[in-house]
């Protein structure tokens, strides 16, 4: 052990302290923190863990900056953050030099404060501050003591002017070093300042920008976004909501996006104090989180709880918020009543107090007091050694290994700190002051538009097909057209793109494929039949001719946890039925033992995705579930038949059908999202529909998310019997990408079928994006002279069309001449409507998304031999962030009609879709690496073009 210089005396003394006081160093105190690049001294706590900042001379400091908690011969240094700067450590007592700081203009307070110990010689051995030519304004010394002791310098005099912090080692006996940490310029307050003043204060009032001043100390803090430095688009400011005069304090708020948005201010840039703290701000949250890990998501914290350190004010499930504050010896809590829970997409004043002095942590919600906590009096707040964050959580749970939760998603403004307990009547006047404010002191609308131009130019965001305003979705379900609109509904996390707090998202469209969107519809709601869930569903009309909407109820305090309920429009005279509400009563409920045949089984909690239409007086419902043998083995998915003669009560019937996942793996062993639609009549009158489902697994599968199956036959409704004509299961899409189905009957007597495109990326292309699938187009289900299922997209598609076409071939025409008229057509969005026939030519098609060099191109082809097959070579399809590496080809059979093949190809961007002949169809992506992959070329020598027309395609919102 090294011994230090001084006379033994002191040296046992030391040591004895250190016997007598010396705690174990918090791990939290090893978490290193980078200091905020803004900040005007840079370096100021060498959380570099080097000089950076700073020019040594002599040997006195190279080599100094420290992470040790103690120094060998006791402890604690008790420093901020990870690293400090310890004069000893270099050269002993004997080492002499200087360390000066880089420049730096004082503004804020005008205070300036820092941690020193070590030896006490006023003249030889201190920190000074010191002006631009070179004059001493302040300076600091040791006290014989290791342990940090907080200095603090009335610099008011020389706010604006360019300073220096200089540290000065010409002592060389005992104690003859100095040590530093964590130097604060313009955030302490002054003597004498007001008592009502906070001590840190973000007012969001740039309303542009990557930064947000503090008003108090003036320094910029960095607004955390994740398209500051965008991959696929290029880059854009977060989002700062449009400023109105009529919302006074609150206008031009900044909006969390629920996942990449947050506020970062150094740890040693936040001056609390132990003895008392308020938080103070205003809120209007956009959606509510589950609450993993049973973790807030966090309006501010600078916390570690586990370790009871640190505060945090936070929102948790349903709106109920809580302030927590750690004490060293616990971690203490105050949480709202539900009956004042935070309503989304409405401001809300949050005040939180610690008040140890009266042992008590208290809550206000709008000036009022709602709740409080009875905590120790003498306790005080033990800081947390991180940064203080706005709208991220400091521990938050991670999803998908990508996903930090636990954030906010919503507004927030004026934050306030305080480093004392404000008392009712200061909560009562600080929230008039700010009533004040407004438009006759109303507490104005929440501003939280779904605005779709963030993704403005990214490459891969498609732009004609359905893509929810943010975020993820999986599959829009419930269609219904009611008043000469059709609504669709998906599912969507208002928070991030990826699958987590799933709503049902809501859009309105009068044609089908122009849309506009809506507020969420429905959303996991506390004290209601899904207060964990809202999952897919269907839609009808009741006896009155008003929609109802059909939910998995999601309720993990029951088993099973799935469950069928219902929505209703607040106001069924508004033509976009804005407002839905859930009935209170459950509708359809899994019985475990519901009859599925001899010796089987239902398989107990799948239970979801119910479809509904009406026959006649009678109601009829599909609800997706699996089928087991008794012994537990797995038999194949099924759909569950119901009637009903008031959308109340059903009746179970059994199943519609069951399949066969030993036979057919794809088939999987739970169907999801079952659709049963009408596509005609046969000759002899019957009734011919098709069943469409979405196989899922029970484990990983090679098959998951990738293929939706079908099977056509006669139904009955009078006897509720279905005959499929085989049990063989058959694809209409060979692509992989194709899942989801949704369908309707419109009022022209469509059969229609609505999907969810997946996208197949990377979860971090899915953060780096900000945005995770799309629908793809509504498609028309036929019946074809052979019985089977027809296909194709709906007509409406051509109200797409940018104009007049870009190219219009017709007449028999050999490749190679129209590829010479193709030359000079590039783009991204494009429909293109080719016949084709093979000519001497075995395999032929069409390549999109073509590069000059041909480098990358999607490749639809067609293959005359074996009978026929069509599908798309992916081969040179562009990868980038997409999560397989090999692309492959996917195909299926599909014999010519009247010697020709028909394509109707739409590229969007990274969405491509083909329809050959009304029959078959080739879902897939393309993200290419290259930008210009624009073009179009057909191949295949021999073959002839029997008509070729494209046109550029204009947006959904257009």
């Amino acid at each position: 052990m090294r011994r230090h210089s001084a006379a033994p005396s002191h040296v046992v003394l030391r040591l004895l302290l250190t016997l007598l006081f010396c705690l174990p160093v918090s791990s939290a105190l090893t978490t290193h923190q980078a200091v905020a690049a803004t900040t005007d001294l840079v370096n100021p706590g060498f959380e570099t863990g080097n000089l950076n900042g700073w020019t040594p001379s002599g040997t006195a400091f190279q080599g100094a900056v420290t992470s040790d908690a103690g120094w060998g011969w006791g402890c604690c240094f008790n420093q901020q953050g990870t690293y400090h700067l310890w004069g000893f450590k270099s050269g002993g007592d004997a080492a002499v030099g200087t360390l000066t700081s880089d420049a730096f203009t004082l503004s804020g307070t005008g205070m300036v404060s820092l941690l020193v110990s070590g030896g006490q010689d006023l003249n030889n051995l201190y920190v000074a501050l010191v002006a631009a030519d070179g004059t001493v304004v302040q300076k600091a010394t040791g006290t014989n003591d290791e342990a940090y002791r907080r200095v603090t310098w009335d610099a008011r005099d020389r706010v604006g002017q360019q300073l220096r912090i200089k540290v000065v080692d010409q002592a060389t006996g005992g104690w003859g070093h100095i040590n530093l940490d964590d130097v604060r310029t313009g955030l302490d307050q002054p003597p004498g300042a007001p008592s009502t003043a906070p001590v840190a204060y973000w007012n969001f009032a740039e309303h542009q920008g990557t930064s947000t001043v503090e008003g108090i100390s003036h320094q910029a803090d960095p607004i955390s976004y994740v398209f500051n430095h965008a991959v696929y688009k290029p880059n854009s400011d977060p989002l700062w909501q449009p400023t109105a005069a009529g919302d006074g304090d609150l206008s031009g708020a900044l909006k969390f996006d629920g996942y990449s948005t947050w506020v970062t201010r150094s740890a040693s840039s936040v001056p609390l104090t132990p003895d008392g703290l308020t938080i103070d701000t205003w809120v209007a949250p956009q959606a509510f989180e589950w609450g993993d890990g049973g973790k807030v998501s966090a309006i501010v914290n600078q916390q570690d709880a586990g370790a009871h350190l640190g505060f945090s004010l936070g929102v948790g499930r349903h709106g109920v918020w809580t302030f927590g504050v750690g004490t060293g010896d616990a971690w203490r809590e105050v949480t709202a009543p539900k009956s004042a829970a935070l309503t989304a997409g409405d401001w809300a004043h949050l005040v939180a107090t610690f008040d140890p002095a009266h042992g008590n942590m208290r809550l206000y919600l709008n000036g009022t007091q709602v709740a409080q906590s009875a905590i120790p009096t003498g306790v005080t707040l033990h800081p947390a050694p991180v940064p203080l964050l706005i709208g991220r959580h400091n521990q938050p749970e991670i999803i998908n290994g990508t996903f930090a939760v636990n954030m906010f998603s919503g507004l927030i403004d004026e934050v306030k700190l305080y480093n004392r307990p404000l008392d009712a009547a200061e909560v009562t006047t600080g929230h008039g002051t700010v009533l004040s404010t407004f438009a006759h002191g109303v507490i104005p609308a929440a501003h939280m538009t779904q605005d779709r131009s963030r993704y403005d130019g990214d490459k891969y965001r498609p732009g004609y097909h359905f893509t929810a305003p943010n975020h993820w979705m999986n599959e829009p379900h419930a269609p219904i057209f009611i008043k000469g609109h059709y609504h669709l509904f998906y599912q969507n996390n208002v928070h991030g793109p990826y699958w987590h707090n799933i709503s049902w998202g809501h859009a309105v469209s009068t044609d089908l494929v122009h849309w506009r969107d809506l507020p969420v519809a429905l959303a996991p709601t506390a004290d209601s039949v899904a207060p964990d869930g809202v999952w897919s569903g269907g839609s009808t009309v009741d006896k009155d001719g008003n929609p109802v909407l059909f939910i998995t109820a999601g309720n993990d305090s029951q088993r099973p946890n799935q469950a069928v309920g219902t929505a209703r429009p607040v106001d069924p005279t508004d033509p976009d039925l804005v407002h839905w509400a859930m009935d209170p009563q459950l509708v359809t409920q899994q019985d475990p033992n519901a009859n599925v045949g001899t010796g089987r089984k239902v398989r107990v909690g799948e239970f979801r995705d119910p479809t509904v239409w009406k026959e006649g007086n009678t109601w009829f419902e599909l609800v997706g579930s699996g089928v087991q043998t008794t012994g537990g083995a797995d038999v194949g998915g099924t759909a569950l038949l119901y009637t009903s003669t008031d959308l109340v009560n059903w009746t179970y019937v059994g199943p519609l059908q069951t399949g066969d996942v030993g036979a057919y793996p794809k088939s999987g062993q739970v169907w999801e999202l079952p659709t049963f639609l009408p596509i005609g009549k046969d000759a002899q009158g019957r009734q011919r529909n098709a069943l469409i489902v979405n196989p899922a697994f029970s484990g990983p599968s090679p098959y998951s998310s990738k293929n939706t199956l079908y099977w056509v036959g006669t139904w009955d409704a009078a006897t509720r019997t279905w005959t499929p004509d085989s049990t063989v299961p058959r694809m209409f899409d060979y692509g992989e990408h194709f899942t989801g189905p949704s369908g309707m009957v419109d009022s022209n007597g469509r059969s229609l079928l609505f999907s969810i495109a997946q996208d197949r990326r990377t979860e971090q292309a899915h953060y780096d994006a900000g945005w995770a699938h799309n629908a793809g187009l509504p498609v028309e289900l036929t019946m074809r002279p052979d019985g089977d299922l027809g296909i194709r997209p709906v007509a409406e598609t051509a109200n797409l069309h940018a104009g007049a076409p870009l190219l219009d071939v017709t007449g028999p025409m050999g490749i190679a001449a129209v590829n010479q008229q193709l030359a000079g057509i590039k783009g991204d969005m494009l429909q293109v409507h080719l016949t084709l026939k093979p000519g001497t030519a075995q395999r032929f098609g069409l390549d999109v998304l073509r590069s000059p060099g041909d480098e990358e191109h999607t490749r639809f082809f067609y293959d005359t031999a074996n009978g026929g097959t069509f599908g798309v070579d992916r081969t040179k399809t562009g990868s980038n962030s997409n999560v397989d590496s090999n692309l492959g080809v996917q195909s299926g059979p599909l014999v010519l009609d009247g010697g020709q093949v028909t394509l109707d190809v739409f590229v969007d961007r990274s969405m491509v879709e083909a329809y050959a002949n009304s029959y078959k169809s080739v879902t897939t992506r393309a993200y290419d690496v290259r930008n210009d992959s624009l073009g179009l070329q057909l191949w295949g020598d021999g073959s002839v073009v029997q008509s070729m027309t494209v046109w550029k395609m204009n947006s959904m919102t257009d």
